[in-house]
């Protein structure tokens, strides 16, 4: 695990090659200086959405501040598959039997189970042809094929997220958009606006994610009180303003908007609603977040340590608290109690593990604060696909 392998240790490369110092690329990104020391010397992990607000100051790609074997052989399996479903709305093969869509329903949502669950190869496999197939029963069944083909959708801006692949994500985001818009529910179209504002924020346009999701809320806001599905999608967009507003370090803002979500969960169970996770669960996930990019990590580690996890939790939420609670761990100075919860990190979701550019940072950071690199961490970087 090599020191200039690290994103601390290339944001400080492509800073030095602008010319910047610490303290200029800090207030060019809006970051906090510390935090950006603390980065660069590896003492802290970063999110990607604070990376990519460090990238836009920078005037490059996100992906340049991730080590280079984050393109291992399954980052380049999975390339071709998010191409080929995204690659058109109205090209499909003329030869193509449609599938009835009671036949279509269930593949979907079995879809959104892998995704929740982490297994990217699965969604691999069906993805491309399921997208095809929904597209031909959109023009005949309208409405309800636009509906499933919006959750289609999502799993390949999954895909293009955890695997780097950014511009495909906003691809991605822009067809579950159009989807959703066909589907004629208004609140599938404001979920979708949660997943658009995480992939703004992954490209440093932070400022207009929020703007985004506040337009969202006053116009959702009036439903929420007799609609109970209304009050659930209301409180993922107060979490993820939550999460994003912290990377722009407005800690009242953040906070604020994570008490809404947590009053809005209050009276919904953990569960699945338009195909995310909702409940008070994940609003603590997303407060651990939040409070790791606020740099408090007494109070993450303090919410992480009272948390109680659903026993069904899915994979995905499961290993972003772990990772997260990694991360608090990290700024509170504890490399060894980092390495505990990455582990717990990587059984919840082994592709997700490998997947994931912050856990790959987390890893490296963690190898900058261990004074000699234990054989779990040497475990741990492999499995995360982060060379020696």
């Amino acid at each position: 695990m090599k020191k200039d392998d690290s994103v601390g240790a290339r944001i400080a490369r492509y800073r030095k090659i602008k010319g910047l110092t610490a303290q200029q690329l800090a207030a060019a990104a809006h970051v906090g200086h510390s935090t950006l020391r603390q980065v660069e010397s590896g003492h802290s992990s970063p999110s990607t959405f604070w990376v990519g607000r460090i990238a836009d100051a920078l005037g490059i790609d996100a992906s340049k501040l991730y080590a280079e074997d984050t393109e291992d052989v399954q980052t380049l399996d999975v390339l071709p598959i998010i191409r080929r479903t995204l690659a058109a709305v109205d090209l499909m093969d003329d030869d193509l039997e449609p599938t009835a869509l009671t036949d279509l329903a269930p593949m979907v949502a079995r879809v959104g189970v892998w995704r929740r669950g982490a297994r990217y190869r699965k969604i691999g496999e069906v993805l491309p042809g399921l997208v095809d197939q929904l597209l031909i029963a959109g023009q005949e069944h309208g409405k309800p094929a636009y509906a499933l083909l919006t959750d289609a959708y999502r799993a390949a801006n999954s895909l293009a997220h955890k695997f780097g692949y950014s511009d495909l994500s906003m691809t991605a985001t822009e067809r579950m958009l159009w989807a959703a818009g066909k589907s004629g529910d208004p609140l599938r179209v404001a979920s979708v606006h949660y997943l658009k504002a995480a992939t703004l924020a992954r490209i440093g346009a932070g400022r207009q994610a929020m703007k985004l999701i506040d337009r969202t809320v006053a116009d959702l806001a009036p439903l929420a009180d007799a609609d109970r599905t209304a009050a659930a999608v209301l409180s993922t967009l107060h979490m993820r303003a939550g999460t994003i507003s912290a990377t722009l370090g407005r800690s009242d803002v953040s906070r604020d908007h994570l008490a809404e979500a947590e009053r809005l969960a209050a009276n919904i169970p953990d569960m699945v609603v338009l195909d995310t996770v909702v409940g008070p669960a994940n609003v603590k996930l997303h407060r651990i977040a939040a409070e790791v990019e606020l740099g408090e990590a007494g109070t993450a580690l303090e919410i992480s340590r009272n948390t109680r996890l659903p026993a069904d939790l899915a994979a995905e939420r499961l290993t972003y608290f772990w990772v997260d609670t990694a991360r608090a761990h990290l700024l509170a100075g504890d490399p060894d109690s980092a390495i505990e919860a990455l582990l717990e990190s990587r059984v919840a979701a082994p592709e997700h593990f490998r997947a994931s550019g912050t856990v790959k940072a987390t890893v490296r950071a963690t190898a900058d604060q261990q004074r000699r690199v234990s054989q779990s961490l040497r475990s741990l970087a492999n499995s995360a696909g982060v060379t020696d």
